[in-house]
């Protein structure tokens, strides 16, 4: 079988899609995949061929700045209702539904797996009747915002003969989705089925840093991270004020984009890094804090970690409500960040049974979905015109 796999930029978004990538061409399926020109690297780093197609994530938020320099004036949860339509409808989706017109016309898959923001492979692929799959890494969008981005897709529909489906194509033929029953947000339409979510981090093997290895052996450790985007608008002098009075040992990565030397100088029980595969720190980390990044947020849940959330922009909000559901987390808004309010809050992650008895609830409820593997049957009956599994 011949598999396209289509994603926009972004570490989340690539992250999301390599374990599903990853068990077709194990499974011994011919796997290209096209994402922008800036992360065609990282997706040949995964072991994939890599097609440049659509736009790459610095001209998309440049026009988006351009576009609604009135967005980052909203309140952080209100944000998504405008940045999802604009930056993968509106912005993205005509030009990655150009570009892959010609990649598949040439590589004439039998399936074409895209993530939940690549709006512009399912009408390429309804128009020459190739079945298409959403792998989701987050929860359901919102009905209003989703609503939205199909009305901002429309376009690229109709320049195909097509009338754009109120999903945007989504949910049409096969949606996997990733969270846990814990976190509530499952679609509700036939075509969804669950998905254990990823847990892959870049695919890098180099052994873990010897520093790594003694984390948290005398004292609670805790993770904070606010993923490869996120690091510039985290709260950083309030969040190290309030880990700097805690007995605990703290690893923070600040991600590419900040420069560790810019922060407040650390206390003596905080370690800065600009990045640290997770799997080296989580299976040794007592409690995470983060944006509610999609990544790591289910990578901590499926180790059954109590959580801190402080959102910053995109699907965050909504994410950090989910992960609320289960009783395993706990989450700050945005004026609400101060050292004493983050330090009460972490305390409460680290003292409290009734988190941990939580988050091992629902790291239960992940184990117990289908792996990336299993659902290569799922894919291969619906490129087969045959029932879903």
């Amino acid at each position: 079988m011949r598999v396209l796999v289509t994603s926009t930029p972004g570490t989340g978004h690539l992250h999301a899609l390599a374990p599903v990538a990853g068990a077709l061409r194990d499974a011994g399926h011919e796997v290209w995949w096209a994402t922008a020109a800036d992360s065609c690297a990282a997706v040949e780093r995964f072991g994939f061929a890599a097609l440049p197609a659509g736009m790459a994530l610095n001209e998309r938020m440049a026009r988006f700045a351009e576009l609604r320099p009135d967005a980052f004036s909203l309140p952080p949860r209100h944000r998504r209702a405008v940045h999802f339509p604009v930056l993968f409808g509106e912005l993205a989706a005509p030009v990655m539904a150009s570009d892959l017109a010609t990649v598949i016309d040439e590589i004439s898959p039998d399936v074409v797996v895209h993530e939940m923001s690549e709006l512009g492979a399912a009408p390429v692929a309804t128009t020459r009747q190739i079945p298409h799959v959403t792998v989701a890494f987050s929860g359901e969008v919102p009905r209003p915002i989703l609503a939205a981005g199909a009305d901002a897709v429309a376009p690229v529909w109709a320049s195909l003969g097509l009338d754009a489906p109120p999903d945007a194509g989504l949910y049409a033929q096969l949606y996997l989705h990733p969270f846990p029953a814990a976190f509530g947000q499952i679609p509700a339409h036939d075509n969804v089925r669950h998905l254990r979510p990823s847990q892959f981090d870049g695919g890098d093997d180099d052994p873990p840093s010897p520093w790594a290895g003694t984390l948290g052996e005398e004292r609670p450790a805790v993770y904070v991270t606010f993923g490869t985007e996120m690091g510039p608008m985290a709260p950083w002098p309030a969040l190290l004020a309030a880990l700097g009075a805690l007995d605990v040992d703290v690893v923070a990565t600040t991600g590419g984009r900040i420069d560790p030397a810019g922060l407040p100088s650390p206390p003596p029980n905080v370690r800065i890094e600009r990045y640290v595969p997770q799997r080296h720190v989580l299976d040794r980390a007592t409690v995470v804090v983060s944006h509610a990044g999609a990544g790591t947020m289910l990578a901590a849940a499926a180790r059954a970690l109590p959580q801190l959330f402080l959102p910053i922009a995109a699907d965050q909000w909504d994410n950090a409500d989910a992960a609320g559901e289960s009783g395993a987390t706990l989450t700050l808004e945005a004026d609400d960040r101060d050292p004493a309010a983050i330090g009460d809050a972490i305390s409460r992650l680290l003292d409290d049974p009734r988190f941990t008895a939580a988050a091992t609830t629902a790291a239960h409820q992940i184990d117990e979905l289908p792996s990336a593997v299993d659902r290569v049957a799922t894919i291969v009956a619906l490129a087969e015109h045959r029932p879903l599994p």
